[in-house]
């Protein structure tokens, strides 16, 4: 008998590691936008000045929020047509500007904008010739200093499903030089793009295939993963570097939201997390300790009314992971 009870013990401790899933309530909720879609962090040279930025696709601005417990509304800014994705560079200069930035998509627009943070001065525009522009992602190659944007747009066919522009400075103004597309493994119609930078991996969320596709940064398809794990689309992508490994983390769009969390080396499916947000789009994370949120940020945009979107959901991290038994060291 106690064998049998310790064959059993082990099985089953062994599928909760394996396929773990928990639950977690946010611990604020924005303000209501009109069909909001992405959000984005700022990290400030100030922790506490830190901001959380929300595309507003009905309103044609980006809701701007201080990264703190009481989701603080500070500003609307832009305008656009239909702003979608978002993404923030810091740290980087460009020719002759050392400042941070925010890389807004204008679905509507047919065209890419650039503004500072957080100032949210317009310096620059690209993407003109691109059909319909979702998601976006921005990193720094550090072997040659370049900064690199991936885009995924809405009317991509063929290998024009991921379009790399190399960001340039010309007369002072942000431009994107269209260089490479890829994406002929994906279907059509894809929304989200991440990048991991450290291993320059180009992860891209096929929502009809319900998995998540591996390109290099130089658009050579490496695998996917993330199949029969997701029963709605594939929405929010965020990355979170852990010691010399780390986690994935994908929003599966049900009708409450379930975020998948993968081993970042791996690919393997670690658990599952249901928060209070509804049927997600975009999600972002900040893995630094801000003031409030000492364990890092995690902001998920939801959608209760099924209406588009209506505001975002803060997260403490470490309690995200915390419910299926995971940390990050």
């Amino acid at each position: 008998m106690p064998l049998l009870f310790t064959l059993i013990f082990t099985s089953l401790f062994t599928a909760w590691v394996l396929f773990s899933t928990g639950s977690i309530k946010p611990v604020v909720v924005t303000v209501p936008g009109n069909n909001v879609d992405s959000p984005a962090i700022w990290i400030a040279p100030k922790k506490e000045d830190s901001l959380v930025l929300l595309t507003e696709k009905g309103g044609g601005q980006v809701m701007v929020f201080k990264a703190d417990r009481k989701a603080t509304f500070v500003t609307r800014f832009g305008k656009m047509k239909r702003p979608n994705g978002v993404a923030i560079l810091q740290g980087a200069t460009i020719g002759s500007l050392k400042k941070d930035l925010a890389f807004i998509t204008d679905r509507d627009g047919n065209i890419i904008h650039v503004y500072t943070v957080p100032q949210f001065e317009l310096v620059g525009t690209f993407g003109q010739d691109v059909q319909q522009p979702m998601g976006i992602t921005v990193y720094q190659r550090k072997s040659e200093q370049a900064v690199f944007a991936f885009v995924v747009p809405k009317q991509g066919k063929d290998d024009g499903k991921v379009i790399r522009f190399r960001i340039k400075e010309q007369g002072g103004r942000i431009v994107g030089v269209r260089e490479l597309q890829f994406g002929r493994e994906l279907s059509e119609g894809q929304e989200t793009v991440m990048i991991d930078a450290e291993r320059e991996l180009v992860l891209v969320a096929d929502e009809n295939n319900r998995d998540i596709k591996v390109y290099t940064t130089d658009g050579k398809w490496q695998t996917n993963f993330g199949s029969g794990i997701f029963e709605a689309q594939v929405e929010g992508i965020v990355v979170a570097k852990c010691g010399g490994g780390g986690y994935i983390i994908a929003s599966d769009q049900k009708n409450v939201t379930e975020f998948e969390i993968f081993d970042r080396i791996t690919f393997k499916h670690l658990g599952t997390v249901r928060g209070a947000a509804m049927r997600t789009d975009g999600i972002a994370l900040a893995q630094v300790a801000l003031p409030e949120f000492p364990a890092g940020l995690f902001v998920a945009q939801s959608d209760p009314e099924d209406t588009g979107g209506r505001h975002a959901e803060f997260y403490d991290f470490g309690q995200l992971l915390k419910s299926v038994g995971l940390r990050c060291r």
